[in-house]
């Protein structure tokens, strides 16, 4: 008997130390949650219910949030590295935390809305300087963020502020009028409706009401050249598909069926679609306008691509969330890849500014980094889980392909904006049926140069930066010539 109790008392001392780490690691705890928010949601239930942090963050050391649940206890990420959010840190429970970190410097969430901050962190508002800016939804506060279109400095922390339970897990915003933005939400299954002051409109996708059997896990959103929706899907009944929705909503059914595998992101070129997969090999699959499978675009290359994006000179770029290639990488229009960009890992959103650097986003933030080495130029938010990046316009370019939601009635070239300019402007036209284009800029004497389209379009409105960082102040011309049609405006260069 008493060699029994002896045996019971050595396992309950043994025990406590069986379970004082968490079994999964950091990078497999990251991934997990990136394919499913649900599972950070339901972290975040149980620390409220213990009253414990979700989140904490010590400035220079450590971005610290709650993710997972082993065990009856709530899974911390350690994030140390805000640039690699993978590397350097690990997982642990908050009794480990409590003794490793002073709080006397952290700015403490609790799930109540509690916030402590103790931190010395500013947020710091930039004033608006172009017209445009950037919506970057937020998984920390469940927001949608906004950035300046020329610097990417942050101007607005609640472009559409925190709507618990509308937005849970914001992936993607979209702009589908002047007044109007979408947002897809992967725990709510539902893509809302917001107008451009942030107020809360509707339950835009499906109209018919929530509905996991139609959409369950969403990502990535698109328009179609008609104005209707794409949607990304990963869960139930409708997994691994992209579901179209029409203008008002209302579910048509299935857009492409063939050959995704958890897919994510979704990018309009001229000629086809391409949708990006987390999981299998096919990397990149690329469709036609009728959702019919072309082909893969990448094979077997990529650990969980994210955004693909297409740049101004018609190449790629797209975000590599994990694996020992993570980063930005570069691809030509026929998908060879030509170089990574790894000053910053972890990455799910990107956009090239007009200056020329990238902005992209991981689990800590919104980054720069230089587009020639990759290196970082700055952090500009470093307290955010921040997803997908994309371009509000009050003149209303939307979709990610950067055409109108509705087919344009008429050829037009339009004024440019800013104008005058330093040191870019962004020109815009529209083109009511296929046809190739052509745009030029032209000097004062009449000389060309610089050809900014020289491709076929197809009907749509579109718009185009023009840098003159390498040009003198003065008068330049822009024409545009597709078919019978041309017109030529004028736009002065200031420096």
């Amino acid at each position: 008997m008493k060699k029994l109790l002896f045996l019971l008392l050595g396992v309950l001392y043994i025990c406590p130390s069986l379970f004082s780490q968490p079994k999964i690691t950091l990078s497999d705890l990251l991934i997990k949650t990136e394919l499913n928010p649900a599972i950070q949601r339901n972290a975040a239930e149980l620390a409220k219910t213990y009253n414990l942090p979700v989140e904490i963050l010590i400035k220079d050391v450590a971005f610290i949030v709650a993710k997972d649940i082993e065990n009856g206890k709530v899974v911390y990420a350690v994030m140390t590295n805000f640039l690699h959010p993978s590397k350097d840190g690990y997982t642990a429970f908050y009794e480990d935390i409590e003794k490793k970190f002073d709080f006397s410097k952290a700015r403490i969430r609790y799930g109540d809305g509690t916030e402590i901050n103790n931190s010395g962190i500013n947020v710091t508002i930039s004033p608006r300087i172009s017209t445009k800016l950037y919506m970057v939804p937020d998984w920390t506060a469940d927001r949608v963020m906004a950035f300046d279109f020329n610097t990417g400095d942050l101007v607005d922390p609640n472009f559409i502020p925190t709507n618990n339970p509308n937005l849970q897990s914001p992936k993607h915003a979209l702009q589908r009028s002047v007044t109007r933005i979408l947002v897809s939400d992967q725990i709510s299954d539902a893509v809302q409706e917001y107008d451009s002051s942030g107020v809360y409109i509707r339950l835009f996708a499906p109209a018919s009401g929530i509905n996991p059997a139609i959409m369950d896990n969403i990502r990535g959103i698109a328009f179609k050249p008609n104005g209707n929706l794409l949607v990304t899907v990963a869960s139930s009944g409708n997994a691994n598909t992209v579901q179209e929705f029409d203008t008002g909503g209302v579910h048509l059914g299935t857009f492409i069926l063939s050959l995704l595998n958890s897919p994510f992101a979704i990018l309009y070129r001229t000629s086809d679609i391409l949708v990006t997969n987390s999981s299998g090999t096919n990397d990149v699959t690329k469709y036609d306008f009728n959702g019919s499978y072309l082909g893969n675009f990448i094979t077997n290359e990529l650990n969980f691509p994210q955004q693909i994006i297409q740049l101004p000179d018609t190449n790629l770029a797209l975000c590599e969330f994990s694996g020992t290639g993570s980063g930005i990488k570069i691809y030509t229009p026929a998908g060879t890849l030509l170089q990574t960009l790894s000053g910053v890992t972890g990455n799910r959103g990107v956009v090239k500014l007009p200056g020329g650097n990238f902005l992209t986003t991981n689990g800590t933030g919104l980054h720069e980094i230089d587009d020639t080495t990759g290196a970082l130029v700055r952090t500009i938010v470093f307290e955010a889980s921040l997803q997908y990046l994309s371009v509000f316009d009050p003149y209303y370019i939307s979709g990610t392909n950067n055409t109108t939601i509705t087919t344009p009635s008429e050829y037009k070239l339009y004024d440019n904006y800013p104008n005058p300019f330093n040191p870019s402007t962004t020109i815009k036209y529209s083109v009511p049926k296929s046809g190739f284009v052509k745009l030029e800029v032209y000097d004062a004497l009449g000389r060309n140069i610089k050809v900014l389209e020289n491709t076929q379009k197809q009907a749509g409105t579109y718009e185009i930066l023009f840098d003159a960082s390498g040009l003198p102040s003065g008068v330049y011309f822009y024409k545009i010539s597709i078919g019978d049609f041309t017109d030529t405006k004028k736009m002065l260069l200031i420096k």
